[in-house]
């Protein structure tokens, strides 16, 4: 193999961004889907940003108020601004806002038209904000995350499907029982 192509390689695998999710959140993610299949759900992902990854340490769920369709859920917004600001109180200001997640019971994890949508709007507003999709039913579920940036001569929005890896989280880590649905 010729050896440009190989450091071409190697660069394009060290600027790939990944997104990190505790086990604990994938868990989450998964059994709030199971126990509204057939109907979509989602919420906010907390977490840091180290570099351009992402590591996503919990999770507020779609909140009592939401509104859960087949192909769409709407959040308990308000709900879930009042759980942001004690996740980040209780943190110390430690965890932050990284985008949103949600589900695609029956489906497949990929982006829609109004997931595209969705992302750009957050985009627009937080800068590399996060798009998880759980998609699945029973005990087969499939997670995908996404995020958007400018390119181009004229800054339109890109998304680019990101690696997702779970880890194991310490069990030192604080635990914030104010995040929950």
């Amino acid at each position: 193999m010729d050896s440009r192509v190989v450091v071409a390689s190697l660069r394009r695998l060290r600027r790939r961004v990944t997104v990190w999710i505790a086990d604990h959140v994938r868990a989450k993610i998964v059994e709030e889907g199971r126990a509204l299949f057939p109907l979509e759900t989602g919420g906010v992902l907390l977490g840091w940003r180290d570099g351009a990854d992402s590591i996503v340490a919990d999770l507020i769920g779609a909140g009592p108020k939401a509104l859960h369709g087949r192909h769409l859920f709407l959040p308990d917004h308000a709900w879930q601004l009042h759980e942001l600001r004690a996740a980040f109180a209780d943190s110390r200001g430690d965890l932050d806002y990284l985008g949103d997640w949600h589900t695609h019971p029956a489906g497949i994890a990929e982006m829609s038209k109004q997931d595209h949508k969705t992302l750009g709007y957050l985009t627009r507003r937080v800068r590399g904000a996060l798009m998880v999709i759980a998609a699945g039913a029973a005990d087969d579920w499939t997670l995908g995350a996404w995020s958007q940036r400018r390119a181009g001569l004229f800054g339109r929005l890109q998304t680019d499907e990101r690696d997702l890896r779970s880890f194991a989280a310490p069990s030192n880590w604080p635990r914030f029982p104010a995040i929950a649905d």
